[in-house]
């Protein structure tokens, strides 16, 4: 066991090192979200607040991810540079590395959660997102943090500061309630001692964090916020007769004959937008409930389709966030081979790997059922099927939202290799 700890640990360092590098050689990858995010701190900063801003309240549709948003203000009030942030992203998934390897060796084995930490940190999409100021890489790494804690300690105060990280990764992302309903299932059928008394505990820890920020938005704004607060954007996009499955992208934002149009949008504030999005998207799920629950396998099919979403970091020329994506030609690919960049070449490496870890995820969980070992099985599986699904039914499927799940289907993967390397020797 000790010997498995620290190749982990020496993995998760030599896989920091090699971000830092990524980092330095290709720089900064801007975003549409994190330029987003770079305006959004810096209206914070003139105005003396912390976001959500008063500022920000009116004429804003929506409240965005706020963790992300005040980790990049604090930058650059202390720093007068995000680059430090960009510092910790590497620090962040280098441990993101080692809590996978900690979780899988919890729930399987020593082999299986060395051969999990390689996969994460070979996996090319892993290593472009470090460049971006995004979102996923704290609230993953928060997640994953919380979980092990949670799983792997006995004490009652370790299980509240595990519940108190998950409230920070809601913070910078709100999709923790759906780790802790996993927890709470996997509680129930396998760890049965002090169900209760373990849940409880995470509650305390997780609305401590809700309670503090919550309270410190409402003395400041007026408002009691402590996660990002877009449902009922995102629903009145997909509440109308004709909505697409697939994602929206391209299409323009408040179109006039949808529900997100508001005349007076500017007007109003976001809670305001809200409640009137809100009525819409009700109204028409009210009318016409199969044929929404009908994209579910559509936008499960959009968010899985592919994964790399990271990779225009390799892009030579990245300077206009609406052009950082890459396409493939998938339907021409051996007579465009010729044609592919660096990045483009990178993007079909991730693609083919990515394929084999599903289908190795896949293999895993059957050979799992086979041996009957359903507690080893039971978190990543649960976490993949039920999180997903329950994204799918509120928003479209992006292929980045499946991020929080990745570490998961890696372990599910780990397991097929695991079982296959014990076959050969």
């Amino acid at each position: 066991m000790q010997n498995s700890y620290y190749k982990i640990t020496l993995i998760s360092v030599v896989y920091f090192i090699f971000l830092v590098t990524i980092l330095i050689v290709f720089g900064y990858t801007p975003t549409n979200d994190s330029s987003g995010y770079l305006e959004f701190a810096d209206i914070c900063l003139k105005q003396g607040e912390a976001y959500p801003c008063t500022a920000l309240i009116k004429g804003q549709p929506f409240i965005w991810n706020i963790g992300i948003i005040n980790l990049i203000s604090a930058s650059l009030w202390i720093f007068h540079s995000y680059w430090p942030v960009l510092l910790l992203m590497c620090l962040m998934k280098a441990l993101t590395a080692y809590f996978i390897g900690r979780i899988a060796a919890l729930l399987t084995d020593n082999r299986t959660a060395l051969i999990a930490t390689i996969i994460f940190v070979c996996y090319p999409n892993n290593w472009g997102d470090v460049t971006m100021l995004m979102s996923e890489i704290p609230m993953v790494f928060l997640s994953l943090w919380g979980i092990y804690l949670i799983l792997s300690k006995k004490n009652i105060v370790w299980w509240i500061y595990g519940g108190l990280l998950l409230g920070i990764a809601n913070w910078f992302r709100p999709i923790a309630i759906l780790f802790i309903i996993s927890l709470f299932a996997y509680s129930v059928f396998f760890l049965r001692k002090n169900i209760w008394v373990r849940m409880a505990s995470i509650m305390v820890g997780y609305l401590t964090f809700i309670l503090l920020v919550g309270t410190e938005c409402k003395v400041r704004s007026g408002y009691f916020i402590y996660q990002a607060e877009s449902f009922w954007f995102n629903m009145a996009d997909e509440c109308y007769d004709g909505s697409p499955v697939k994602p929206h992208y391209n299409m323009e934002m408040y179109a006039k004959g949808t529900p997100r149009y508001i005349e007076n949008r500017e007007q109003l504030t976001c809670f305001e937008c809200n409640e009137i999005w809100k009525e819409r998207s009700i109204e028409w799920l009210r009318n016409h409930p199969i044929e929404y629950l009908s994209k579910i396998p559509g936008r499960l099919f959009y968010m899985y389709m592919t994964d790399y979403d990271n990779i225009p970091a390799f892009l030579s020329e990245k300077n206009r966030p609406e052009e950082n994506y890459i396409t493939l030609p998938f339907r021409h690919l051996i007579s465009e081979a010729a044609k592919l960049n660096v990045a483009q070449w990178i993007a079909l490496i991730t693609t083919i790997f990515y394929y084999i870890l599903l289908f190795s995820a896949i293999f895993g969980t059957v050979i799992m059922i086979k041996k009957r070992r359903y507690q080893s099985l039971f978190l990543p599986f649960f976490i993949v099927v039920f999180c997903s699904l329950s994204l799918v039914l509120a928003v479209h499927g992006e292929t980045r939202f499946k991020i929080p799940f990745m570490p998961f289907i890696i372990i599910s993967a780990s397991m097929f290799y695991s079982n296959l390397k014990l076959k050969t020797e």
